[in-house]
């Protein structure tokens, strides 16, 4: 991982891309996040030769795993937390706002750009920022909990997943992972029960205040995943 250096400004972005402001209920308060909320206006903002930046939008299942902390803010305060694929932050801004050390991570610096100005505008401190990158993780430090909303879409991304679970999470710490109930989320989950996972599921739906979402009922599962044997 890497710090962020000079990621480009907000402006420069909302010119770039349609940015919008929405406001999310969140526990006992409401949340401004600034994301892009029409997807098909999005793709009209990317070049062919890049990759499709889906991290500047709300996705329900950060939304779903922001309402968990807040529930639990028992398991948040005073922890150490590490957010993989953070993209507009609102799940790892919940927990800074709980009083945890968050390190927020995205491979894009762009959507960190817009993580931190969500933070600055819901009047939370901007957490600890890095560009990681899962195929070429070097980063050694153990976390008492690791989020991840919807960042298991990708097969070919879950060899590169469960090694940085296994290492950055802290023997008796709580792995996190919100998803929409694909098919391959689950894959990976089966793969760390016989690994020696212990994973709880609990289910949440979700709608966001969008227009154009087609479906507006998502239904989010929450996994809860922790080892079985606290001495690795």
């Amino acid at each position: 991982m890497k710090p962020t250096s000079t990621p480009p400004s907000l402006s420069a972005l909302a010119a770039r891309f349609p940015l919008e402001t929405i406001a999310i209920p969140i526990g006992d308060r409401t949340w401004e996040v600034t994301c892009v909320t029409d997807q098909d206006a999005l793709l009209d903002g990317v070049n062919e030769v890049e990759h499709v930046p889906y991290g500047f939008l709300l996705w329900e299942s950060a939304v779903a795993l922001a309402d968990w902390l807040a529930a639990r803010p028992h398991l948040v305060h005073g922890r150490q937390v590490l957010e993989l694929g953070a993209g507009v932050g609102l799940a790892g801004l919940l927990a800074q706002q709980l009083g945890a050390h968050v390190r927020q991570t995205d491979h894009r610096p762009d959507v960190l750009t817009v993580a931190a100005h969500n933070a600055a505008q819901n009047g939370v401190p901007v957490p600890e920022q890095f560009i990681a990158d899962w195929r070429n993780w070097s980063h050694t430090a153990q976390y008492d909990l690791i989020l991840g909303a919807d960042i298991l879409y990708e097969r070919a991304m879950h060899r590169y997943l469960a090694p940085i679970f296994q290492a950055n999470l802290a023997p008796d710490g709580l792995l996190v992972l919100s998803d929409p109930s694909r098919p391959q989320a689950l894959e990976l989950i089966a793969a760390l029960e016989d690994a020696g996972w212990r994973v709880e599921i609990e289910m949440q739906t979700v709608t966001l205040p969008l227009e154009k979402r087609i479906n507006p009922l998502v239904h989010v599962a929450l996994l809860t995943c922790s080892r079985l044997d606290t001495r690795t």
